[in-house]
């Protein structure tokens, strides 16, 4: 209610990446586009679990893992983002109302067949707006 939230995978020259061809150790660009379904500002908070098998690449730590290399991509400004080892969030202040993105780098390191959670989008002072991808399968073959 209130948004839409889609994810996406490329890689990090921009090419879109199939889900279901993962091997250990693609390196890959998560990117989650987020639109308002009404004008208006907001406080967002951006919630995506990783399924089990992946690591997010630590932009903070890892110089080749900086998003902001990746010039084809038009990244919204985050007050907060969290690396965490089971999920990626980031804090949004949402002033125009306008659609945005936000992308992290993910490494696949054990092979497998995962489930994926659903990512979501919520406005922090008003949880009726809120808005989730779908769950998915993902596999991971050495």
């Amino acid at each position: 209610y209130g948004y839409a939230i889609e994810r996406s995978y490329f890689t990090t020259e921009g090419a879109p990446v199939n889900p279901g061809n993962i091997k250990v150790g693609d390196r890959f660009v998560a990117v989650l586009s987020v639109s308002p379904s009404a004008g208006g500002g907001a406080r967002l908070m951006i919630n995506d679990p990783l399924p089990a098998g992946f690591e997010i690449d630590n932009p903070n730590l890892l110089e080749s893992g900086d998003i902001s290399a990746l010039n084809w991509l038009k990244l919204a400004y985050a007050q907060n983002t969290e690396f965490r080892s089971d999920r990626f969030l980031a804090a949004v202040d949402s002033r125009d109302g306008k659609s945005f993105q936000l992308a992290y780098i993910l490494r696949a390191v054990s092979p497998g067949d995962y489930h994926q959670p659903a990512a979501t989008v919520e406005d922090m002072y008003r949880p009726q707006y809120r808005a989730r991808t779908a769950a998915n399968r993902i596999t991971i073959t050495e």
